[in-house]
């Protein structure tokens, strides 16, 4: 099994080094190797070289800009924001499962964001965006990563003072980092490093058990499902 993955910046799934010609993973790409883990006793990242396709958002858009315009009755209001990018990602996930002769499944990372007046509705429009463009693309194993409001959210629940307690409320606070209580700012007031982070979730000193938000619970339980979990 492949792992095809495209997110937001370096503090996310991660990025990829021109350098060293290298996958670099992130926080949120750590979580998927540790519900890996837990099916195959493996980290894929130890075998990243073999295992994970990594595209930059920056070149997942430019290839999609190359695709005919998408206008069809599955593109409802509010839910086109990611249809071409899940659409794109399915197409070269498809491509490298011929290549590779094996399963692929490709998760799209996008975090939800919003403001305290716009964020009601936001996530499941970008959920379903996401999924309808694997539906259009025909590709069965595709996996929405979208943290509401925000990737730190789901960190924050695990390293606040009262650990894991009440995290829902997370999930209702701006994604705006602008704003003067913004998760961002909440985060780094912590003083723990992404490197730190990471570690957390390798050893499960951050629990992923633990995390009970909607937004973490769906992407858990889809891609468990794929990946075989009872």
């Amino acid at each position: 099994m492949h792992l095809v993955l495209s997110g937001e910046g370096n503090s996310d799934l991660g990025l990829f080094c021109q350098y060293n010609n290298e996958f670099i993973a992130g926080s949120m790409y750590y979580i998927i190797d540790k519900i890996i883990e837990q099916k195959y006793d493996i980290s894929y990242y130890d075998y990243k070289d073999n295992m994970i396709t990594f595209i930059p958002k920056i070149e997942l858009i430019k290839i999609g800009k190359k695709l005919p315009p998408y206008t069809g009755k599955k593109i409802q209001k509010g839910q086109a924001l990611f249809l071409i990018n899940a659409i794109t990602l399915a197409k070269i996930a498809k491509k490298r499962a011929e290549e590779l002769d094996e399963d692929v499944i490709a998760v799209l990372f996008r975090d939800s964001d919003g403001t305290n007046s716009t964020i009601k509705g936001m996530w499941e429009d970008k959920l379903k965006s996401i999924e309808n463009g694997f539906e259009i693309e025909d590709f069965n194993k595709g996996v929405a990563m979208i943290p509401k409001p925000k990737s730190e959210a789901w960190l924050l629940c695990a390293l606040q003072n009262n650990s894991y307690q009440n995290c829902i409320k997370l999930e209702s606070r701006s994604g705006n980092d602008d704003s003067p209580n913004s998760l961002k700012n909440e985060l780094e007031k912590l003083d723990i490093s992404n490197n730190e982070i990471n570690d957390m979730i390798k050893n499960s000193k951050i629990d992923i058990e633990k995390i009970d938000m909607p937004s973490f619970i769906y992407f858990k339980d889809r891609l468990n499902l794929l990946l075989g979990h009872k």
